[in-house]
Formats: structure tokens, C-alpha cells, sequence
């Protein structure tokens, strides 16, 4: 007998849109992990639920549409699988795109600055795999922008004695 919150239907879950301020990134995500392992277990002596060692979400692109800003992981792997549609992982400046229709998969490691864009008439629709690693940040270097531990922020330069005494 499975353990309640151990399977889900893809079709119960809701999709989730993160649109920007101008509209440029838009994506439709479905958590799948998350919403797998949500109160799945309560913690206990022997099985205590910790984070999840991998992350697994079903995205989908209108045409014309990015997921996100161009970025990398500091530790994070990312495997995606194409469903549907078609569309370009964008590089970093100068290096060219990878193509993406369906039946692909990429995989994007640690350092490699990478995004999807939607290049296809039709929603493009793939599932992205990721190691979800501990201590994992992201670079955004269009914007000069770092994330961790849920906050985006910019870096200042300044002496290493700044602020100890």
C-alpha cells in the first residue's frame, strides 16, 4: 500500500505563473517534487524527511516567452526532457544555442550559463530534473545579480577588515 503524499497525478497539481514586471519572462510550473513530498512524512527518529536530494518541475513556455533570466548554478545540475513544442537553451553570449523539440534531453552542468526560450508557434513543454545540492547559488551576469537562500542581491567590492572593527 502507498504512503499517502507518495504519489500524485501531474493533472491535480496547479500550475503556478511567474511573469515579470514587463512581461519578457514567463513561465507556468508545475512542482512536482514539492508538492510530492509536502507533508508526505511527518519527521521522526527513524524517517525523518530532510530536503529533497533532487527537484523536479513541469514547466510550460507560451511562444515568444523566456523561463527565466540568464544564469548559472554554482553546484546544481539540470536535466531537462522536451514534451512539446520547440525552442532554443540560450547560452552564454557567443557561444550558439541548443535547439530543443520534442524527444530531447539537455543537460546543463554546474558554471554553464543557460536559459529557455520559446522560439515555437505552440506552448513549449519539458520537464527540468535538477540535484538540488546544499549549498547552491545562481549568477545572473546580464544584470550582475546574485541568488541564495531565497534573496537576490548585488556584491560590492571592498577591504576585508571593512566592518570588523
Amino acid at each position: 500500500m502507498a504512503e499517502e503524499g507518495a504519489r500524485r497525478n501531474e493533472a491535480a497539481i496547479d500550475w503556478l505563473v511567474d511573469t515579470s514586471p514587463k512581461g519578457r519572462y514567463e513561465s507556468y510550473n508545475k512542482s512536482m517534487s514539492n508538492d510530492l513530498t509536502a507533508g508526505a512524512r511527518v519527521p521522526d527518529e527513524h524517517a525523518p524527511v530532510r530536503r529533497r536530494p533532487f527537484e523536479v518541475d513541469l514547466v510550460k513556455l507560451r511562444p515568444g516567452k523566456w523561463n527565466c533570466p540568464r544564469h548559472y548554478h554554482s553546484e546544481q545540475w539540470e536535466y531537462y526532457v522536451v514534451l512539446s513544442g520547440h525552442g532554443e537553451m540560450l547560452q552564454e553570449n557567443g557561444k550558439p544555442s541548443i535547439p530543443m523539440e520534442p524527444g530531447d534531453h539537455i543537460v546543463q552542468p554546474p558554471g554553464w550559463i543557460h536559459t529557455v526560450a520559446n522560439t515555437g508557434d505552440e506552448d513549449l513543454v519539458y520537464y527540468v530534473v535538477a540535484d538540488n545540492p546544499v549549498d547552491e547559488h545562481c549568477y545572473y551576469p546580464d544584470s550582475d545579480k546574485w541568488a541564495a537562500a531565497d534573496a537576490v542581491f548585488r556584491m560590492q567590492r571592498t577591504d576585508y577588515f571593512d566592518g570588523e572593527e
